[in-house]
């Protein structure tokens, strides 16, 4: 994994150290991809057109009425599919989903070329 400079989501700013950005690298840099490629919505933004970067969640969360059995199905999909585009993960192992009322949350067991990692994503 390329280093990337450490992303606070939550503060929604850069990490700094003595006015610099902290750079991320090995399993805390996949961390942040993660983050990212999980927050994306798949060919919203014309940048990534084309790219395969992102995943197709909010079309399934937000404003439809589907059955649980199959928005859960499509999102363990989804993110599967947008996690294994990185070639540090060589495995999703486990996806779980809760929900509660607006807030989506995923717990993630992966296989990646720095061991087994958990990762969670709180959708905040």
């Amino acid at each position: 994994m390329k280093d990337t400079f450490l992303y606070d989501f939550k503060a929604c700013d850069f990490v700094m150290e003595d006015g610099d950005p902290v750079t991320a690298s090995g399993v805390d840099a996949l961390k942040v991809w993660i983050e990212k490629i999980l927050r994306t919505q798949l060919n919203r933004y014309e940048i990534y057109t084309d790219t395969g970067y992102g995943a197709n969640i909010e079309d399934l969360v937000i404003g439809k009425d589907y059955s649980t059995a199959f928005v859960q199905s499509e999102l363990k999909r989804e993110i599967e599919t947008a996690l294994l585009r990185n070639e540090d993960i060589t495995e999703v192992k486990s996806i779980s989903l809760s929900r509660v009322k607006d807030l989506l949350t995923v717990e993630i067991a992966l296989e990646t070329v720095y061991g087994e990692e958990t990762y969670i994503y709180d959708g905040q």
